[in-house]
């Protein structure tokens, strides 16, 4: 898929998107100071350099998708808040108008959690108004980065819209981890020292390290209010795009306490105390080492790092908006989906007109040791009341809701794999039996009679390790699945390390 990018920065945002397999043909960005990082680092990117303001649809390629970040400052607790009434707050309207203009399949826009806010209710609710008008479906939610294998606490909002005709909504993707990734994980192997920076410019890469210089200019005191410093063992603070605000290095001891208003540096320790490097920063941000920032004043390059998207969160957005197409198209892109369409629903009362209250599929097999690849698979979502039993691999019967699809041809059906939110699919079952039955055999107080479609199932083995797919929707069941098309799925949360 082709898209276009608006506020790109340096392309944090675009990097994840082009390692999830999207090209991005055209980008925007402004800010003369980034413009030389940009191309060295998007080699097969047009870089449009124009004010936003003054582009209309027609400067900018067609393309499949859009993302981007419109500027923060107006929203972010570390600024004015003034919102709309800020111009870089208006310019979340020129993403907008773009949006309408150009009509992609879908769009991204991130923000800063504040955009939240109850101040700012107003004109998010335009925002959203907005965009509908434009013709889109909206998702949006707030994620910590941390949850996506990034090594840092950092709280955004992401909008993904997805266009009215293609008729499907976009669902975030899951949780990844709770684990969080610590600072020794992420930059412990950077024992070089630093380059140190005030005013001074930079005149050539560092031949270390790229991009291992640190700014060492005064401290504030709103800076000196709170302790900066988190352990080799914690996950970082979130990266700021100020340079007199980069989180400090995890090797000195964390701040003393004052009082509500002032902590200082532990006595004795404080040569240990310096700011984070734009380097460290950039792996905290998860931007590979090969990704060089280039800058001749130290506190650009802290600005480019700090306003970026982290790659790697983008990463797991990408693949989701491209599991949601590979459903939506149907098709199985590179092989890393399984093969999906919506199908049209029935009610249970009618499959049970055309079999007896009995046995309807007798699929029993005495030996499930070897697996017949060109058999059918049916994925279902579990209910909450029923993902105990599935957790611990002790089910032995899953029963539909009042409706099923009609296209599923019940005595082709020989695999069974619960759908379990949170969890995904990773756990296979024999179907041994297939009937009509009801709630009530396994609920005997469930006041609830209706016809149900009963399957009889029994664990065969675990097939995935933490394998996620497109969040379903109750009616959303896969129907045109084989076992060999599961097998040939990728882990997509292995993501290059650079």
């Amino acid at each position: 898929m082709n898209i276009v990018s608006l506020f790109a920065g340096c392309g944090g945002l675009d990097l994840g998107f082009e390692k999830a397999g999207f090209n991005v043909i055209w980008a925007n960005e402004y800010d003369g100071a980034i413009h030389e990082t940009y191309r060295l680092n998007h080699p097969n990117t047009t870089l449009n350099t124009s004010d936003i303001r003054t582009l209309s649809g027609l400067d900018i390629p067609d393309c499949d998708g859009i993302i981007g970040g419109p500027p923060c400052q107006a929203w972010s607790e570390g600024g004015k808040r003034l919102g709309i009434e800020d111009p870089r707050g208006r310019l979340f309207l020129d993403f907008i108008r773009i949006v309408r203009d150009k009509q992609p399949k879908f769009f991204l826009i991130e923000n800063v959690q504040g955009i939240l806010e109850d101040r700012h209710k107003d004109s998010l609710n335009q925002f959203l108004m907005l965009l509908k008008e434009a013709g889109y479906r909206i998702s949006y939610e707030l994620l910590n980065a941390a949850h996506y294998k990034v090594p840092q606490d950092r709280f955004r909002v992401f909008f993904v819209g997805i266009r009215n005709d293609l008729k499907n909504k976009f669902q975030f993707p899951d949780v990844v981890s709770k684990i969080p990734i610590t600072l020794r994980q992420a930059i412990g192997d950077i024992v070089e020292k630093p380059r140190y920076y005030k005013d001074e410019l930079v005149i050539e890469i560092n031949n270390q390290r790229a991009n291992h210089d640190t700014y060492i200019g005064a401290y504030d005191s709103k800076y000196m209010a709170r302790n900066r410093v988190r352990t080799w063992n914690e996950t970082s603070f979130t990266m700021q795009a100020q340079a007199r605000n980069a989180p400090q290095h995890p090797q000195a001891p964390k701040m003393k306490y004052v009082s509500a208003e002032q902590r200082i540096f532990e006595r004795g320790c404080e040569h240990l105390y310096r700011r984070l490097s734009v380097r460290e920063c950039a792996r905290i941000q998860t931007f590979p080492d090969r990704f060089i920032f280039v800058y001749s004043d130290v506190r650009d390059g802290y600005k480019m790092v700090g306003n970026a998207v982290p790659p790697r969160l983008a990463w797991y957005l990408a693949n989701q908006i491209k599991r949601t197409f590979s459903y939506l198209m149907g098709n199985n892109a590179k092989g890393n989906f399984v093969k999906y369409q919506t199908v049209k629903q029935i009610p249970v009362d009618t499959i049970a007109v055309q079999y007896p209250r009995t046995i309807v599929n007798n699929s029993v097999i005495q030996d499930c040791s070897n697996l017949e690849l060109d058999k059918h698979v049916l994925i279902c979502l579990v209910s909450q009341e029923n993902i105990t039993t599935f957790l611990d691999q002790s089910a032995k019967i899953y029963y539909t809701g009042r409706n099923f699809p009609s296209t599923v041809s019940l005595n082709n059906l020989f695999y069974f794999m619960p759908y379990i939110k949170g969890n995904g699919i990773k756990d296979l079952y024999l179907i041994k039996v297939v009937r009509v039955g009801s709630k009530q055999e396994v609920y005997p107080k469930c006041p609830d009679n209706n016809f149900r479609l009963v399957f009889e199932v029994e664990f065969v083995k675990h097939l995935f390790e933490g394998y996620k797919p497109i969040h379903l929707n109750i009616w959303h069941t896969f129907t045109d699945t084989i076992l060999s098309e599961l097998l040939k799925i990728n882990e997509l949360d292995k993501i290059d390390k650079e």
